[in-house]
């Protein structure tokens, strides 16, 4: 009965005989059915567009907004993304994010997953309730992401089954574990086969697969993938038929990626997100309107770029009533002021405007985040024997087994990053006097597993990453167990307990001083805060990092990805340093 009430309403509203809640008038609208841009008015009864006419068209409304000198275009649509990389609840995301046009976004909440298993994920839900804007979820595929670590929970296929039922659950997250679909492992096999009995999507993550192994992924079931850094690979997945995910100017050559695309006939499948976006970069750059704002600068087609954050993703996701505006369409709406700089004036969220003169006018619920997320770090205080490494001599050579990181040499954003992330192992000799290790430029790094499982502790040592001080951090990805790297073990010892102490978060230590600190107690990933004063802190943390000569990147923090234990080609998590390519742990102390 309500939805006939729905239709007869849309029906009579969009003929003119019963007033329209809402009016866009002297707009022009970009079309991303034919790609054309031209004036019009744009009629909108409660949460859907009904009528878009020319301008010389106007119905009786209930409220009119005058859009002259704007160009309308969909609401932005973010189908790869992690919120608590932001450091924000959802709550506080979408207070962030409403300003730069996004509108929707279908999160995948593996790094809380990590944390708190499903009960993580029903946390996320909660907090979204009521929020002006559409945030949905996809279903954690691989939790923990091996078995080299130890995570907070397992998600199992059995929880993935259930949470595909859950309101707000729109798919299956990112399946990082590639090799082990190509291999058939039994876990893996269950979960793309749950997802495709339910016509679910599949998000994909299969960085340097090719031929007969990337065949073989995607006939599994995944149909989009983000890890795309090489042209070859891009365009390969491209032509497999998989939605080429395409992240912003700090881990891709825009420019050459665009070259590369325009020399293909027609391609279609090129979706924008933005992945990992820290406080800072959100708060100086933006969202998925700084993406679109870099391709366009690097000579991508305006409507190709709209597209990309609008028609496309809605196709991918299913969203049959989003990315487009036309009659029957949800009402989101962004209003530019300049379509080349993608400036953001005006935001219409489910047909509400939200967004005004590029500030937010709509109200945030205070949502509490669920209070079991709040004590997650279940670690006693550490000692200073937990920072000291024994060796098996007291005065002499010794051989190490040491995780190196490339210099950056100076390049750009983009080619650094991938050159960074893939650490290599390395053998060094060092000196031992009186039972104590001169590490010179290598520094330690200790793994605590801190979600009361085994209470193990990986230890290793990195060269290239610190040069002087301490840094612990509870953002370790993907099982956030705490991280400690530092080059003097007191300063170590202060920075790990200010973690343990804050109940998580990111902490900076040099000569016993306390440089920087940012307190992350939900989860050990999130802040209670808003986006203002966490990218602060995070400011404050990269200034931090300059003063002790750590590596650090706009995209993340380089000791963030040094847990990540499916990344090439050595990490460290709390079982120790381990070797990806070989799927093998490697003593610190080489023979």
């Amino acid at each position: 009965m309500q939805a006939e009430i729905e239709v007869r309403n849309a029906i009579e509203s969009a003929l003119g005989h019963k007033p329209l809640t809402c009016l866009i008038k002297n707009v022009d609208l970009l079309n991303v059915f034919t790609g054309e841009q031209y004036p019009v008015n744009i009629g909108i009864y409660r949460n859907r567009i009904v009528n878009v006419a020319s301008k010389s068209e106007q119905l009786p409304a209930e409220q009119i907004i005058d859009g002259s000198g704007k160009i309308a275009v969909p609401g932005l649509i973010d189908t790869h993304l992690h919120i608590e990389s932001t450091m924000l609840t959802p709550a506080n995301f979408a207070a962030a994010v409403l300003p730069h046009g996004t509108t929707t976004v279908c999160a995948d909440p593996h790094e809380i997953a990590n944390v708190l298993g499903k009960a993580g994920v029903k946390m996320m839900l909660e907090n979204t309730k009521q929020l002006p804007m559409k945030v949905y979820f996809f279903a954690p595929t691989c939790v923990p992401e091996c078995n080299a670590v130890t995570a907070g929970a397992e998600i199992t296929d059995r929880d993935i089954g259930e949470m595909l039922d859950w309101q707000g659950i729109v798919g299956l997250g990112e399946v990082m574990d590639f090799n082990g679909v190509i291999a058939g492992n039994e876990k893996m096999v269950r979960i793309l086969a749950m997802g495709r009995s339910k016509n679910a999507v599949i998000d994909g993550h299969c960085v340097f697969l090719s031929g007969k192994e990337l065949n073989a992924y995607i006939a599994a079931g995944p149909e989009a993938d983000h890890e795309n850094f090489t042209l070859e690979s891009a365009i390969e997945k491209l032509r497999s038929g998989m939605y080429l995910k395409l992240r912003g100017p700090h881990v891709l050559q825009i420019r050459e990626m665009v070259k590369a695309l325009t020399e293909l006939p027609k391609p279609w499948n090129i979706i924008f997100v933005t992945d990992d976006v820290m406080p800072d970069i959100l708060k100086t750059c933006g969202h998925l309107d700084y993406i679109c704002r870099k391709f366009i600068e690097n000579g991508m087609d305006p409507v190709e770029a709209i597209r990309s954050v609008t028609l496309r993703p809605a196709e991918h996701m299913r969203f049959h009533d989003l990315g487009a505006i036309a009659p029957g369409k949800i009402a989101d709406i962004v209003l530019l002021k300049n379509l080349e700089k993608f400036e953001v004036d005006t935001v219409i969220s489910d047909g509400t405007p939200v967004v005004k003169n590029s500030n937010l006018i709509a109200p945030i619920p205070r949502i509490q985040f669920d209070p079991k997320a709040q004590d997650t770090v279940i670690l006693k205080k550490l000692s200073m024997e937990d920072f000291e490494v024994k060796p098996q001599i007291t005065n002499g050579k010794l051989k190490l087994n040491v995780i190196d990181f490339a210099s950056p040499n100076g390049q750009d954003d983009q080619t650094s990053f991938l050159q960074l992330v893939l650490t290599n192992l390395i053998q060094t000799e060092i000196d031992v006097r009186d039972g104590k290790l001169e590490l010179g430029r290598i520094a330690l790094v200790t793994v605590f597993e801190r979600h009361g499982k085994s209470g193990g502790k990986g230890t290793g040592f990195v060269r290239n990453l610190i040069q002087h001080g301490a840094v612990a951090s509870t953002v370790a990805h993907d099982a956030h167990n705490l991280i400690v790297v530092g080059t003097e073990p007191r300063d170590m010892y202060e920075a790990a307990n200010h973690v343990i102490k804050t109940h998580g978060g990111i902490t900076a230590v040099k000569g016993g001083r306390l440089l920087a600190s940012i307190e992350l107690p939900i989860a050990g990933l999130m802040s209670n805060e808003n986006l203002e004063l966490v990218s602060k802190k995070m400011l404050l943390m990269r200034n931090a990092f300059k003063e002790m000569q750590m590596l650090d990147h706009p995209y993340m923090p380089l000791i963030s990805l040094l847990t990540l234990s499916v990344v090439p080609h050595v990490r460290i998590t709390d079982k120790g340093i381990f070797d990806v390519d070989g799927q093998s742990f490697v003593k610190w102390q080489a023979s």
